[in-house]
């Protein structure tokens, strides 16, 4: 029972951390188990961790304290195990877990502060390594790109106003105060009477009417007098041509 146990044990100290560590946003943390015939680990404690222990433990490690030596860690994951380390005093100088500190993407530095005091900054990189005080076997990773930007927002397009149609334009138009010159007789007579103040329409008439009208008018008259004219001459002759003959015959009764 107890190697079956022992094998459990062994199976979970070199379990695989979750791979998100890569993109790590918090504090990434290495642990290389190379000292113990394992290999080098890392996971991912989100956030800000409030100490070196406290990130060891949100990135999915485990660790133990020496028992007379509170805040040395001398196992992580159980190892090493019971039969090389009983974790009662601090290890030696040639086989412990030795603290790390650096920048992501950039080199070790080695912790002269106990992980239980030391409160690692976000985005920066812990590591452990098990030996005589060797750095870890993997340079610390990069920091994680930075996520790309957001799409831009498609905005609406902006609604245009409706058109506005031109006010209609009513075209008034202005009674006319000029009296046409073709206009009837009787219209032109009184509207001349009106302005003027004379009492005889026949005066009116003929200063507006147009010069054909009385062209035709002048023509008119003079036709009729030479009428008339004829008329009288033929009377004359018809009297001059009654009294000769009357003459004629008192002659002829003698």
């Amino acid at each position: 029972m107890k190697r079956f146990f022992l094998a459990l044990a062994l199976v979970a100290a070199f379990a695989p951390v979750p791979a998100h560590a890569a993109g790590c946003d918090g504090v990434t943390v290495v642990v290389d188990y190379r000292g113990l015939g394992g290999g080098v680990q890392q996971g991912c404690a989100p956030g800000s961790p409030s100490s070196g222990i406290a990130a060891l433990t949100a990135a999915g490690f485990g660790y133990t304290y020496a028992q007379r030596q509170q805040g040395f860690v001398c196992r992580i994951n159980g190892k090493p195990g019971t039969d090389s380390d009983k974790c009662v005093n601090t290890p030696p100088a040639t086989a412990y877990w030795s603290y790390w500190h650096a920048p992501a993407g950039g080199s070790w530095t080695y912790s002269n502060q106990g992980a239980a005091t030391y409160v690692p900054a976000r985005g920066t990189v812990q590591g452990w390594a098990f030996g005589a005080g060797e750095q870890p076997g993997i340079a610390p990773p990069a920091a994680p790109a930075p996520p790309p930007p957001p799409p831009p927002v498609q905005q609406p397009p902006a609604q245009q106003p409706p058109a506005q149609q031109p006010p209609a334009v009513t075209t008034t138009t202005a009674p006319s105060t000029t009296t046409s010159a073709t206009a009837p007789p009787s219209s032109v007579a009184s509207s001349s009477a009106a302005v003027t103040g004379e009492s005889s329409t026949s005066v009116a008439v003929e200063t507006v009417r147009p010069v054909e009208e009385k062209a035709l008018e002048e023509k008119s008259g003079l036709g009729w007098s030479w009428t008339l004219l004829g008329v009288l001459v033929i009377a004359a002759l018809a009297g001059v041509g009654l009294v000769v003959a009357r003459r004629r015959r008192a002659v002829e009764e003698e």
